[in-house]
């Protein structure tokens, strides 16, 4: 098994677990990164291409390139999904948060463990 079919083969995997496979697929005695993203896309990346990678992420940082960057794509996220940006979307992501910050919530093992309960 490789690293792609152990990736293809899980629906979920967390950082850690995924850490400890990887280290039984790919033997390596190289220092390794796993980057996990918001979308299904992992990044695994030697420890002196990921410093190589930090040191460019800085220099943007430091000519402002970055922070332009961001302000651009957080005017066309909100041009592309202005329901999110919504007064009323956003008032039920605040009080999401405050349920989260105070405990009022409930975790599930799996999707049939929650449907269970919302069947109640």
């Amino acid at each position: 098994m490789n690293a792609f079919s152990l990736l293809r083969a899980t629906e979920y995997i967390g950082a850690k677990e995924l850490r400890v496979n990887l280290d039984k697929v790919l033997h390596s005695s190289h220092p390794y990164r796993v980057m996990l993203h918001n979308k299904p896309k992992v990044t695994i990346l030697p420890d002196d291409r990921f410093l190589e990678l930090m040191e460019i992420i800085e220099e943007l940082k430091d000519s402002g390139l970055l922070e332009k960057a961001a302000r651009r794509f957080q005017q066309e996220s909100k041009t592309k999904h202005a329901w999110f940006w919504s007064e009323a979307w956003q008032k039920g992501e605040k009080e999401v948060d405050e349920d989260i910050k105070t405990g009022r919530m409930k975790r599930f093992k799996s999707a049939k463990d929650l449907f269970k309960h919302l069947d109640k």
